[in-house]
């Protein structure tokens, strides 16, 4: 088989799970958010560490074909994939995107039960069902239509990807300047906290959620506000809750739209 055309078969491979993973991350926000919110680290419709989990199994467990021993084995290799792939996300942008402390049978919070036998029984079907199904696809595609359709989607990708991570670059600094702000709010507050301590706390709310509010809408760009709605277990390393307070002002923001609209409409 020629090189470019073993490439692209891999590429190709690797955007399809991609794919399939953010319809599965995606659709199950859906139903158990009840909205719909974009689950993808990237802009585009793809979560490359289910990518990536595809390739590492047909490639480790090419040999193994026993259901439960496939099962198990898929399950191992994924959640070390997602156990690296958290690591070294928080390592590099000081933001740990998924969280699974308050979860059953967790390690470090990283992975857990649920994933390994979703992942399990995931890489199961690919393996045996999908992939053969996919390679029997393509394989009858020219040449041209297989150096177009990938050619496509790797510009797209790439494009996507250096939005995706000039903004990945900046997040963990904006966070700070974030929490530093609210922190000096809050030091501010108790040095000039009065008898009337009520009022006191009321007026530093209010201030609190002002300030809040003018970061989500000047600081925060569109992309990263949409990775901690797309994130629920987001948390920065250096302030464990501000990436919290920043998603409740927007989910109160939300709100009021949604409230403002259904007067509207009446």
């Amino acid at each position: 088989m020629p090189m470019l055309k073993f490439v692209e078969l891999v590429f190709l491979t690797w955007a399809l799970y991609s794919c399939i993973g953010w319809i599965w991350e995606t659709g199950l926000s859906i139903v158990v958010r009840r909205r719909f919110v974009d689950r993808g680290v990237l802009i585009g419709p793809l979560c490359p560490i289910y990518g990536f989990g595809a390739l590492l199994v047909l490639v480790l467990l090419h040999d193994v074909n026993n259901p439960v021993a496939l099962f198990l084995s898929s399950g191992v290799v994924a959640c070390t994939l997602e156990y690296v792939s958290s690591y070294v996300i928080e390592r590099l942008h000081h933001v740990r995107l998924w969280d699974y402390t308050n979860k059953p049978f967790n390690i470090n919070g990283r992975v857990y039960l649920n994933g390994f036998i979703a992942f399990g029984a995931g890489a199961t079907l690919v393996k045996l069902f999908v992939q053969p199904w996919f390679m029997g696809m393509i394989s009858q595609w020219s040449p041209t239509v297989l150096n177009v359709v990938s050619g496509c989607i790797a510009v797209l990708l790439a494009v996507d990807a250096s939005l995706t991570a000039a903004s990945s670059w900046s997040f963990d600094t904006r966070l700070k300047r974030i929490s530093e702000d609210v922190n000096k709010l809050h030091a501010e507050q108790v040095a000039n906290l009065d008898h009337r301590v009520v009022a006191a706390n009321e007026r530093f709310e209010e201030r609190r959620q002002t300030m809040l509010d003018t970061h989500i809408a000047h600081t925060l760009n569109w992309q990263q506000r949409r990775l901690m709605q797309a994130f629920p277990g987001m948390r920065s390393v250096r302030d464990n809750t501000i990436v919290d307070q920043l998603r409740e002002r927007m989910e109160a923001r939300r709100s009021r739209r949604d409230h403002a609209d259904g007067q509207d409409a009446r």
